[in-house]
Parts: structure tokens; C-alpha cells; sequence
């Protein structure tokens, strides 16, 4: 699905900007605010990179074999997971505007990956629409 993402100035009750046509899977978390003043959005077979501050679409990457990208796990100010349609997990690096795939972990589950947690220990928790929840 196609979104539009519009930045409102609250005092002024009015749009200041938008930025249209946004993939997006747009069901349970399909974005996660993941620097200061980048958004990024899982949407089908790429990530969106949104600039909040410049109120600009920084760049997409696409993410081969991936289909929808959902659930969003920042683990530091660099390093966060998501999950997709597929059941797999990849772990992104961002530095600046640059996003690296450092890893993909294939086959952790049998459908969706909706939901990705941190726990305090450090190990992640993975739910899926396939009803199992994983820790790792």
C-alpha cells in the first residue's frame, strides 16, 4: 500500500509538508523512529528512509526476496532488526543516511514476522502471525 506522510505543524493546526506515495505494509509496526531525525518504514521488498527534520524521502532499498517488512526492534542508535512476510529476520546497521545489511537469519519462522522486542537481557523476541513467539 501507498501512503502519505505529512508533517503538522500542531501551533498552526496545518500540514508543513508531506511526502507521497510511501510503501508501506501498514499493519501492527511498520515504522520505528530509529536516529534523532530519521524514520524508517517497512514496506514491500524495500525500506524507506525519511529524513523528519529536512522533511524529505532521504532514499528506498530494496530488499531482495524479502515480500512485506514488518516489525521494527531498535537495539542501539546504530544496529535494529526487522522482520518479514517470509519469516525471516535481517539485522540493518545505519551510519548517517548509509543502511548496511549486516545479516539475514533465515527460516526463524513460518510466516510473518509481525513483532520484534529487546529484551533487558539483550536476547530478542520474535512473534509471528504463525502463533509462536521465539527468543534469541
Amino acid at each position: 500500500m501507498n501512503y502519505n506522510i505529512c508533517f503538522y505543524d500542531l501551533n498552526k493546526r496545518s500540514i508543513k509538508a508531506s511526502i507521497n506515495h510511501i510503501n508501506s505494509s501498514g499493519t501492527g509496526s511498520p515504522f520505528n523512529l530509529i536516529l534523532k531525525d530519521l524514520l524508517i518504514i517497512g514496506g514491500k521488498d524495500e525500506i524507506s528512509i525519511i529524513n523528519v527534520n529536512k522533511y524529505k524521502l532521504i532514499r528506498k532499498i530494496k530488499v531482495p526476496n524479502s515480500d512485506w517488512i514488518y516489525g521494527f526492534c531498535k537495539i542501539n542508535e546504530n544496529i535494529f532488526f526487522t522482520g518479514d512476510h517470509n519469516g525471516e529476520i535481517y539485522q540493518w546497521e545505519i551510519k548517517g543516511d548509509n543502511l548496511t545489511l549486516i545479516s539475514k537469519k533465515k527460516n526463524i519462522h513460518k510466516d510473518s514476522v509481525v513483532t520484534l522486542i529487546k529484551i533487558r537481557n539483550g536476547h530478542i523476541a520474535s512473534g509471528s502471525s504463525d502463533m509462536s513467539i521465539k527468543i534469541w
